[in-house]
């Protein structure tokens, strides 16, 4: 199970402007939790957080997260259970840590990858990823990355559910057997209504037909 690093520090509740200032300083407010720790309040150099969330599924890897208290550093083996990001610019504004004990089974996602070249779609078919990510348990040195599933035998109408799928050794997954991970579908085609045009002859004789009905009219009278 691969793990990386990442430093941290402790920090003060404070008003809404501190965090502010934090946030402008390179740093995120943070908070470790866990049934040893209780809850402490740290911040986290955002440059290196970011990286972490770009190179590594952060629901799946282990983080050395090394605290500095003062003149001390307190080492925690945690996981990054939740990030909060601003809805428009996206940058990160939070994040939850979890405390690892190793002999402690934990509830976790983790991606579900497809694998293998489905038969349906040379038979027209399109392939529809439904479930992306799957909950599972396990200790925290079993814990794969991801979990693949095989497609290469779906036809036209076929599908995988999570039952398919085959858990590594000490791996349990919990997430609904009869869920659709992926499935194969006939494409849809609109019927397009054609609408029937007059051509420009049809137009002229019509007009004609007009005129000669009114010329007729007036001969009448």
């Amino acid at each position: 199970m691969e793990s990386i690093s990442l430093s941290a520090q402790r920090r003060e509740r404070g008003p809404k402007r501190s965090v502010r200032t934090l946030r402008h300083q390179g740093m995120i407010p943070a908070v470790l939790y866990g049934r040893e720790v209780g809850n402490i309040l740290i911040q986290v150099p955002t440059k290196e957080l970011e990286k972490i969330i770009t190179e590594h599924s952060i629901g799946t890897t282990l983080i050395n997260l090394d605290i500095a208290n003062g003149e001390e550093r307190d080492p925690y083996l945690v996981m990054c259970r939740e990030i909060q990001r601003d809805p428009i610019r996206r940058d990160l504004l939070h994040a939850d840590f979890f405390q690892i004990v190793l002999t402690e089974e934990i509830e976790t996602e983790v991606p579900v990858v497809l694998v293998g070249e489905a038969p349906g779609l040379k038979e027209e078919g399109i392939l529809q990823h439904m479930l992306r990510r799957v909950e599972i348990s396990c200790l925290p040195t079993q814990m794969p990355e991801h979990l693949e599933v095989d497609i290469s035998s779906l036809h036209m109408g076929d599908q995988v559910t999570v039952e398919d799928i085959e858990a590594p050794e000490g791996v349990q997954i919990m997430s609904e057997p009869d869920s659709v991970i992926a499935m194969i579908v006939a494409p849809v085609y609109e019927e397009e209504e054609e609408e029937e045009e007059l051509d420009e002859e049809d137009l002229l004789e019509a007009e004609e037909a007009e005129d000669e009905g009114e010329e007729g009219e007036q001969g009448e009278e």
